[in-house]
């Protein structure tokens, strides 16, 4: 009902005299008592049911055996405020619907060429530099001189960006010499005479045969990576069962030592391990590399992909641009993993049969010890 005070101006005091003072609603069947106020049939029967002594709610006045009447004029007053509230509250969601559907019809390119009630554009002629519905584009595409117009999506882009900035032509050629896009001016009268221009979808075809060429080298280097990955894998599991073997064979050897040797036994253990934290830590900081190096080539393998399938010629050579300057950043080569694999094994074993000598000497140093220590014993 606090709409209905806004849309009118005596509305609220109106409602306000129409209201039953028990529930605070509307009247629903109006009643009135010998005293002169007005109830709710069902209120007024609820609250003279419930007393011993039948006395008007809002006066308190004695209303003995008289009955209540009921008011059928207060009730149409009731009915024809309904109605009128019922009214104004249609013809504000009428309104809210007709705004709502204005901001939508807004969001929309109209046609620049429909007359009445303009159709959503669904093209925009960069030459004719006109937004066109499907009906007035099948028009403009059925004339022979309109063939060669450049016909993009509505809202691709800004229209400044096809066009030359010193010239005010639509971008058009394409110079290979400086590797940009450029109108026919340029290549007359501009910076690029002299210069070797061809049409922009030649130079897309050409660019096109590069990309391809890029994306199989990097194909190639990330095949290359993942084999040295491989390689990398192996030389850590050959690491890890050298470790294990070693380990097996001091356990062997300390079965035999008496309780005595349980520390140094621990400490032999502990240097082991050691050696094996710093042998696999050079292999994880190899693999991460190589890793890293792998994950970039297919970052731009991907990005390659989504360039080769880019209709638009222009985002084509923009993007095309940013992502071969970055391969051309990259260092994907893995010839230095390779050689330091192929060197590891060697490595690996002149130190671990080193180590075992050390360990089988220590062990021969302690067994001295103990039967010299038994020897004081006796």
């Amino acid at each position: 009902m606090a709409e209905a005070r806004e849309g009118c101006g005596g509305a609220g005091s109106l409602e306000a005299e129409l209201t039953c003072p028990i529930c605070l609603e509307l009247y629903q069947e109006p009643m009135s008592l010998s005293c002169g106020h007005n109830f709710c049939r069902r209120c007024i029967d609820e609250v003279l049911y419930s007393q011993c002594r039948r006395t008007c709610p809002t006066c308190r006045a004695d209303l003995g055996f008289t009955l209540e009447l009921r008011n059928f004029k207060l009730g149409n007053i009731v009915e024809a405020f309904k109605a009128t509230i019922s009214k104004g509250q249609e013809a504000r969601g009428e309104s809210l619907q007709q705004d709502q559907a204005a901001e939508e019809k807004t969001d929309v390119d109209p046609c620049e060429q429909c007359l009445d009630g303009p159709q959503p554009a669904v093209k925009t002629c960069l030459i004719c530099e006109a937004s066109l519905c499907q009906a007035h584009l099948s028009k403009h595409n059925a004339r022979d001189f309109h063939q060669e117009h450049i016909l993009v999506e509505v809202g691709t882009g800004r229209a400044e960006e096809r066009r030359c900035r010193d010239h005010g032509k639509l971008l058009e050629c394409y110079c290979l010499r400086e590797e940009m896009c450029i109108c026919v001016l340029c290549s007359i009268t501009g910076d690029h005479k002299g210069h070797e221009v061809i049409t922009m979808k030649e130079g897309h075809d050409k660019k096109l045969v590069k990309l391809c060429n890029t994306m199989t080298d990097l194909q190639e280097s990330k095949s290359d990576l993942d084999t040295a990955l491989e390689e990398l894998q192996e030389s850590e599991n050959q690491i890890k069962n050298n470790t294990k073997t070693l380990t097996s064979d001091l356990n062997q050897l300390f079965k035999s030592i008496k309780a005595e040797l349980d520390k140094k036994q621990r400490m032999i253990l502990s240097d082991i391990r050691s050696y094996e934290e710093e042998d696999l830590a050079v292999i994880a900081n190899t693999r991460k590399e190589v890793e890293q190096k792998r994950d970039q080539a297919e970052q731009n393998i991907q990005a390659l992909q989504m360039i080769k399938e880019q209709p638009d010629i222009f985002l084509f050579f923009r993007d095309l641009k940013v992502v071969t300057d970055r391969i051309a950043s990259l260092d994907l080569v893995t010839e230095n993993v390779q050689v330091e694999e192929v060197q590891l094994d060697d490595r690996l074993m002149t130190q671990y049969e080193t180590r075992k000598k050390k360990f089988l000497l220590h062990l021969d140093y302690l067994l001295d010890d103990i039967r010299d220590q038994s020897h004081r014993v006796n």
